[in-house]
């Protein structure tokens, strides 16, 4: 339905009822239709009054559609000596740099119009949404217009997806294929090989990409300084940092002994380049084919803790294409954030580069080790599949003591192995798989779940685990209270402050242990169900380790020794 007249000029009335068809169009998402309405609209007008509203008009069309930098610029080009359209384009120019955090006709600028125009020049739809520059390297997707709770409002085809074959099908990923390397994690060496040699073109189709493409790394620790380093001090992160650097230096001199070629990229892009891809990749199912990739735009979506994902993604066979939707009503204006799961703070900082302020699902990693005297230290190693000289294993302990967390079940069944001193047979039905003999069996690496055995091993179960978490605690230079302290300083950096932050949180969960322990021991010694009940109650019941207590020792106690 054509709403302007064949007549050859718009009178004011006529162009109003044009503005507000252009609106309802813009309501539908259907801007293109909305922008031919209003060229032909200024094609048969001949009064100025209503050419400027027109004008003014196109310049809305181009700006709801996401074309912002032609939106001004076709205001600035027609409106030089209209004062309406001047002010109009001001107006629009002041709000783009709010939102934006920079300058208008700023380079960055024209390298984000630059990404979304060949975005949508080869096949990726939205229209309600935009990239927000939020700093160097931080930017995020917002909302330019409401999306109702299942909508689409972002496809991008195959095309502009990167999988490890498009790394496989280069020149040098075909050399790296053919060497038949034995690689972990194969599919992140490929997609580092396609992005690298997207960098090393200054022809690349990709480029509009490459030139938005995140280049900081600082915040990742494998990148920190020495001094920052400094702050994770006792911190099994600092062993983490190092086992990592020294893994994709050993998988990047493989690469080149292999293909010499591939010394064309540096160790430094390639570590670089690795990190950031690690942080951003999308598992999918395509063709009824697990794959990880790497999605433009979409890969901008930030996290948001206290809530779950806004999105549903997901890779539609049928359209060859990567598609969101969202899960709920997302205003106008709104950030559009991703969940990026139940991490802790370990994984958030190692991966991502950040870490969340109170997250209620931190852990720390200690490692158990059988008593170097223990007479049957050799029988418990093939039980378990362990080593006398080495660790057990390494153990992740969670804040929050949940008996369905296997994390903290295991440590605490590792435990009342260690201090056991019976006979062993006790041992094998705990074991998956269960051993029957277990003088006969194998070194295999075995699961062990244990429930308490007795009164007096899980005392030396919780005596082992204060003894743990002090060794642990006796590593860090400084104490619980005094980063306290320092986090309520205003001059610290970012690095800094996650520093502090994650070595806080590791503390105060082996202090946690410590006080765990000693509260049981307290109960264990009561040798009566319902004291030891009626304590805990009073002091325990409210700590994020109360689910050991409910639900593995004052249920123990009461059925060895039930209440009279």
């Amino acid at each position: 339905m054509r709403l302007y007249g064949k007549t050859t000029g718009l009178t004011l009335l006529r162009t109003r009822a044009l503005n507000i068809g252009l609106e309802c169009l813009a309501g539908l998402d259907r801007h293109g239709e909305a922008l031919e309405e209003v060229d032909n609209a200024l094609k048969g007008s001949a009064n100025d009054a209503s050419r400027v509203q027109l004008a003014v008009a196109k310049g809305e069309v181009l700006w709801n559609s996401g074309e912002l930098a032609k939106a001004v610029g076709y205001l600035e080009s027609v409106g030089e000596n209209v004062p309406a359209v001047r002010e109009k384009a001001l107006e629009m120019k002041q709000l783009y740099e709010k939102v934006h955090c920079m300058p208008y006709g700023s380079p960055a600028m024209e390298k984000f119009e630059a990404f979304t125009a060949w975005m949508k020049e080869n096949g990726t739809r939205f229209s309600k949404i935009e990239v927000r520059y939020y700093g160097p390297d931080y930017r995020g997707v917002h909302t330019m217009k409401e999306l109702r709770e299942e909508e689409v409002f972002l496809t991008i085809p195959k095309s502009l997806i990167i999988t490890s074959q498009k790394g496989k099908e280069t020149p040098l990923g075909a050399k790296v294929l053919k060497a038949s390397l034995d690689l972990n994690w194969d599919y992140l060496v490929y997609i580092n090989i396609f992005l690298l040699t997207q960098f090393h073109d200054p022809n690349s189709f990709w480029k509009p990409y490459m030139d938005v493409y995140p280049r900081d790394v600082s915040t990742f620790p494998i990148f920190y300084t020495k001094e920052e380093r400094k702050l994770l001090q006792g911190s099994v992160m600092n062993s983490h940092i190092d086992d990592e650097i020294e893994e994709v230096r050993q998988e990047y001199t493989k690469i080149v002994q292999a293909v010499p070629e591939f010394k064309l990229f540096t160790l430094d892009e390639y570590m670089r380049n690795k990190t950031l891809i690690i942080s951003r990749i999308f598992y999918v199912t395509i063709h009824n084919v697990v794959d990880r990739i790497m999605v433009p735009l979409a890969d901008m979506f930030n996290h948001h803790y206290e809530r779950l994902g806004d999105t549903h993604w997901r890779y539609v066979d049928k359209e060859e294409a990567f598609v969101v939707s969202a899960e709920k009503t997302i205003h106008k204006g709104d950030p559009i954030c991703e969940h990026y799961g139940e991490k802790p703070n370990y994984r958030f900082l190692f991966y991502y580069g950040f870490l969340i302020e109170g997250n209620a699902n931190n852990c720390v990693y200690v490692k158990l080790y059988f008593n170097k005297d223990d007479e049957q230290i050799i029988e418990k190693c093939n039980m378990v599949g362990a080593y006398a000289d080495a660790e057990i294993k390494t153990f992740k302990y969670f804040d929050n003591y949940d008996i369905e967390d296997t994390h903290n079940n295991k440590f605490f069944s590792y435990l009342r192995l260690i201090e056991y001193s019976g006979e062993l047979q006790a041992f094998g039905k705990h074991l998956i798989p269960s051993v029957v003999d277990v003088n006969a069996c194998n070194f295999v690496r075995r699961k062990l779940r244990c429930p308490i055995l007795s009164i007096e091993n899980e005392k030396k179960a919780l005596l082992k685990a204060k003894e743990v978490a002090t060794e642990y605690l006796s590593k860090y230079p400084d104490s619980y209270e005094k980063d306290m302290e320092l986090l309520n300083q205003k001059d610290l950096t970012f690095n800094q402050r996650n520093c502090i932050v994650l070595r806080s949180d590791e503390k105060k969960i082996l202090m946690g242990i410590m006080e765990l322990a000693e509260l049981g021991l307290k109960l264990l010694n009561m040798n009566n169900s319902n004291k030891a009940k009626e304590y805990y109650e009073k002091v325990g019941k409210d700590k994020t380790y109360a689910a050991y207590f409910d639900r593995v020792l004052i249920p123990f106690l009461i059925q060895s020794n039930p209440p009279t």
